[in-house]
């Protein structure tokens, strides 16, 4: 009877750390409609956020349906997000995607731009959505053209406009219910380190220019992105969603950063070669990640 007992109680235990676990997850889900299995292991694994891609989305209707059902499965706190940052080609023409940052910069409009955030918004909250992984906070390098690969998704290269920018986009958005995401776009990384996306920048260099909009977010974005890209002048062993110098000593520490943070897809490939998931997930959150993005399953 004993060990009868105490079997049940290592699976319950089991069981409660899968859940507690699968809290820390966000993960994907296959196709346009949410089939049992899915829906099964999702709630198994205590899994409540989802984030949507290109290839689960084909029509309002359709998309309506699935976001519906994932709040079912998901229950009363399930986050629905969307990646439209950087990819817009990936998606319907009818899906509610804000105009680039270029060109909000150049209209220098701060009330536009927190119009349109609002207008983003309540478009995707209408599809069951509730948290925009945008906006894009990098700044533009200098030397930067319109035409240059990346340059469209940036608010401009002066730190102060671009920061008043992308803060009034933000809360536009959040004004209507749809949590954002101050995040990287790596726009301004040079040639690999150690096969990572490297930014090759003096702390001093860092801290005036590119980690400005970053600084300014943290009062207001409900969560914050981490990238795999290296920053040898905090930490040149580790990726910034790897290091906890960046994650625990400078946007926790320093910059008091109370929000969510979140990984950058931990499938990607210069950091899957160099770890296994479930090893990369664990580090993720034990360097300060609150979710690990993993949307392979």
């Amino acid at each position: 009877a004993r060990h009868g007992r105490r079997r049940q109680m290592s699976a319950a235990i089991a069981t409660d750390l899968r859940l507690l676990a699968g809290q820390l997850l966000m993960t994907g889900v296959p196709g346009t409609g949410l089939d049992a299995v899915t829906a099964q292991w999702l709630q198994r694994s205590g899994i409540r956020a989802v984030c949507l891609r290109a290839e689960n989305i084909a029509d309002k209707a359709q998309l309506a349906r699935l976001t519906s059902a994932l709040q079912r499965v998901l229950g009363p706190q399930a986050l629905i997000a969307i990646d439209t940052a950087g990819a817009a080609s990936g998606y319907p023409a009818w899906l509610p995607q804000p105009p680039t940052a270029a060109a909000l910069c150049a209209e220098g409009d701060a009330s536009l731009a927190y119009g349109t955030g609002a207008c983003v918004a309540r478009a995707l909250r209408s599809l069951g959505i509730n948290w925009h992984l945008a906006p894009l906070l990098d700044l533009a390098p200098a030397g930067a053209v319109a035409a240059a690969p990346g340059a469209e998704h940036a608010f401009g290269g002066d730190p102060t406009h671009a920061s008043a920018m992308a803060m009034a986009w933000m809360a536009g958005s959040q004004s209507e219910g749809v949590a954002c995401c101050a995040r990287l776009f790596m726009s301004g990384a040079t040639a690999p380190q150690a096969g990572l996306p490297t930014v090759a920048k003096s702390l001093s260099q860092l801290e005036e220019y590119d980690f400005v909009p970053f600084r300014q977010a943290t009062a207001q974005a409900a969560s914050m992105m981490s990238a795999h890209v290296l920053y040898p002048a905090l930490d040149d062993a580790l990726p910034a969603s790897l290091s906890p110098r960046v994650l625990q000593d400078l946007v926790r520490g320093q910059w008091h950063y109370e929000g969510v943070i979140i990984s950058d897809g931990l499938d990607t490939a210069c950091v899957r070669e160099r770890h296994a998931r479930g090893e990369i997930a664990l580090r993720s959150v034990a360097a300060g990640s609150d979710m690990a993005m993993v949307l392979e399953h």
